[in-house]
């Protein structure tokens, strides 16, 4: 069944596509462990005869911050607590500060506190005689906030570097039009995919610029390094040989057509001869 809620009674959910899982359910999580917090110390501050405000949680202790020779442990601490109210557990939901988004109608509807930056270098290595494309490194450069598992993040944006690099040489999602849109490939099983001996040396180069609305200055490392991907090898390529492709994938018939287009034109003197960085014998290599 599909049940729609009142939004008077549940709390509030801006969703959490695009990238935001992490802002939008640590920013939750963080309100929902706050509210435990607070039961805790007003747990321990019963026990004690002290205001709650003198309590403090540190170390997986509670103590108390005008004696700290008077603690105890965080398990005794959560047990004074369940005693009080029972079951420990709370609720935490995430809003945009209206700062954040516009004042017209709607204006708070996915709205986006937040927003993560990107820049990407690709080397590669391009045959002209065969249109032949090598990506042989790529390195991502990511603004994520505050990385609150840096392996994590580095794990996050080679992943997403390998999926765009995938589609830039690989990927291509191929249908029928004349059959109401049938894959043109024998199953999904067919359909090419980098393995890592296909797949160029990443590296990630972590950017850590902390958001004040993100949880513990978190933003995201998720689809922002994957986009640039694309564009960098596109670059690379055209830095290399002089042609610009702009139809994925970048396949060795397409480039190779495109250098023979270029030939022509520069025989015709209709353009400037390209100057490469040949190394190699045949081979151009570029960056960008």
């Amino acid at each position: 069944r599909v049940l729609s809620a009142d939004t008077d009674l549940f709390p509030v959910d801006l969703g959490a596509y695009s990238s935001r899982i992490t802002l939008m359910v640590g920013n939750a999580c963080l309100e929902a462990a706050q509210k435990l917090r607070r039961k805790v110390r007003a747990a321990v501050a019963k026990r004690w005869e002290i205001p709650s405000r003198r309590v403090t949680l540190i170390e997986r202790r509670a103590m108390d911050l005008e004696d700290p020779s008077r603690s105890v442990a965080i398990d005794q601490a959560f047990s004074w607590a369940e005693a009080d109210n029972g079951l420990l557990g709370e609720v935490g939901s995430y809003n945009t500060p209206k700062d954040r988004h516009g004042d017209y109608r709607g204006g708070t509807i996915g709205a986006s506190p937040a927003y993560s930056f990107t820049a990407h270098v690709a080397e590669v290595d391009v045959d002209p005689e065969t249109g032949v494309v090598t990506v042989e490194n790529i390195w991502v450069a990511h603004d994520c906030g505050r990385a609150l598992s840096r392996k994590i993040v580095e794990g996050q944006m080679e992943g997403s570097a390998y999926m765009g690099f995938g589609e830039a040489i690989m990927e291509r999602h191929a249908v029928d039009p004349d059959h109401n849109g049938v894959h043109i490939g024998p199953s999904l099983l067919d359909y090419r995919m980098p393995t890592f001996l296909d797949t160029p040396d990443l590296h990630a180069l972590i950017v850590e610029a902390p958001d004040a609305q993100g949880p513990y200055g978190a933003k995201e490392a998720g689809e922002g390094p994957l986009h640039p991907s694309i564009p960098a090898i596109a670059n690379a390529i055209y830095d290399a040989v002089g042609v610009r492709i702009d139809t994925l994938p970048f396949t060795a018939p397409k480039v190779l057509a495109a250098i023979e287009d270029r030939l022509r034109l520069e025989r015709a003197g209709e353009l400037p001869v390209h100057k490469s960085d040949s190394r190699g014998g045949n081979s151009a290599r570029r960056s960008a």
